[in-house]
């Protein structure tokens, strides 16, 4: 989110840009001047339009971002990128009417505390931050927009998705002992991607023949071609639009065949192609280092949770949940005292204590906003498959992993893994069940 969401902005010098963990959203710019022509229809998704505007915008976008990665004289052609935003916007607007239906909400105080956020990540006050996208051209109504239309995204896929990835005890000796065979020496690996997606129903003939088209992107960039270009204008992978970049990824957070290719490979060069169940894979290791000793950010918080049912509405919810966090921000009560008696959670008898949190532990969004808060402030309300959660942070740290804390590390890399793997397979079944009659024209 992974805001939540993982709410990033890069820093100015570079263009503002909102990204997720596993995909990212465009913004449009200033609106164009008012004498225009009827918009013309690219896509129908269900019963929506995506529009010729719309799409210009996202493109225009994409090739700003696409500049600064990978320089002026490496993007790929105008039309190929058209076709892969395009698809981009698609999938996306599957998720909001999907959420929709499911009764999703984000409320506007929830979004004005997602762009503190991201101002506060940006060193920046509010008022900063608006100038900041103004200067970039970036419309503040449009931003807060694309902006909620993120975090309902994000609940969506916490509710379909990372809430059901489960690990268990098998899985996690099996990778403990995987690691116990490799020695003393563990690397972590900056990757870039391509995936040639392979649907379900694929015969064997057109297997192979998405396998030979992957040996020829392979190729292609074997002769001299930069990866992160054929990245975007060829990849059916989420990161596509931003070169294939993985980032830096753990052994665990790896299937075993792609792991198995990874290690094989020294930094600067192409892996083999790779097959999984979602298709045909392409990595480029641009980096690895070894990891001498690992350590994780950790916070120690307090928690008032919330509970939505026949007995309370989630508007409810919502406003008690305001009015118990601005009775505790002023100090009219103490939130310890305040858990005991209105949360709903298992800690309300210890005051709403939670100990001290790893990441990998809570659930999205909860977890973001604890992480995104210093110690000594309350944050929230956030909403979650749980109820409405309100925090206090009271510590952070960082934390060397013990021998005996392995386990648990083990655990957060195989549900990353297991969760990207999950992401990719929904969001399949998700295109394949919607109606979408592309009139994008290619003249």
């Amino acid at each position: 989110m992974p805001a939540n969401p993982g709410f990033r902005i890069r820093r100015l010098g570079r263009s503002l840009f909102l990204t997720l963990a596993l995909g990212a959203t465009f913004w449009a710019s200033s609106p164009a001047p008012a004498a225009q022509p009827v918009d013309r229809i690219v896509a129908v998704v269900n019963d929506e339009a995506i529009t010729a505007t719309e799409l210009e915008q996202a493109l225009q976008q994409a090739i700003s971002e696409l500049r600064q990665r990978m320089g002026p004289g490496n993007l790929p052609p105008r039309q190929v990128l058209r076709r892969q935003i395009l698809d981009r916007l698609i999938i996306d607007r599957i998720q909001l009417q999907r959420a929709r239906e499911q009764g999703i909400q984000v409320s506007a105080q929830e979004v004005d505390q997602a762009i503190g956020r991201v101002a506060q990540q940006n060193n920046m006050a509010p008022g900063q931050f608006r100038q900041a996208l103004r200067s970039q051209g970036i419309d503040f109504a449009q931003y807060r927009q694309q902006l909620e239309e993120q975090i309902l995204r994000s609940r969506l896929q916490d509710r379909e998705v990372r809430s059901k990835v489960q690990v268990t005890d098998e899985e996690v000796e099996s990778y403990l002992a995987r690691q116990g065979q490799g020695g003393p020496q563990r690397y972590e690996y900056q990757l870039q991607h391509i995936l040639v997606e392979v649907p379900e129903e694929a015969s064997p003939e057109e297997a192979d023949r998405l396998r030979d088209k992957t040996e020829e992107l392979r190729e292609r960039i074997r002769d001299g071609e930069q990866f992160g270009k054929v990245a975007a204008a060829e990849s059916d992978g989420q990161n596509a639009l931003e070169g294939g970049e993985l980032g830096w990824l753990q052994p665990g957070e790896l299937p075993a065949p792609v792991l198995a290719e990874v290690e094989a490979v020294e930094p600067g060069h192409l892996s083999r192609v790779v097959r999984t169940p979602s298709g045909f894979h392409l990595f480029k290791v641009t980096d690895r280092r070894e990891v001498k000793s690992t350590e994780e950010s950790q916070v120690k918080a307090r928690q008032i949770l919330l509970h939505t049912d026949a007995g309370r509405t989630e508007r409810e919810a919502q406003r008690l949940a305001e009015d118990l966090l601005e009775r505790v921000r002023t100090g009219e009560a103490d939130f310890a005292d305040l858990a005991r008696q209105f949360s709903d959670g298992p800690s309300a008898q210890d005051g709403g204590a939670l100990g001290w949190i790893s990441r990998g532990e809570m659930v999205q969004p909860f977890e973001e906003l604890v992480f995104s808060q210093e110690p000594g402030t309350y944050g929230g309300p956030v909403q979650t498959q749980d109820g409405i959660h309100i925090v206090e942070i009271q510590d952070k740290r960082e934390k060397t992993i013990d021998p005996e804390d392995r386990e648990k590390a083990a655990q957060n890399a195989l549900r990353t893994r297991k969760t990207r793997e999950r992401m990719d397979q929904w969001l399949r079944q998700l295109r394949a069940q919607a109606f979408v009659d592309i009139r994008l024209d290619e003249q």
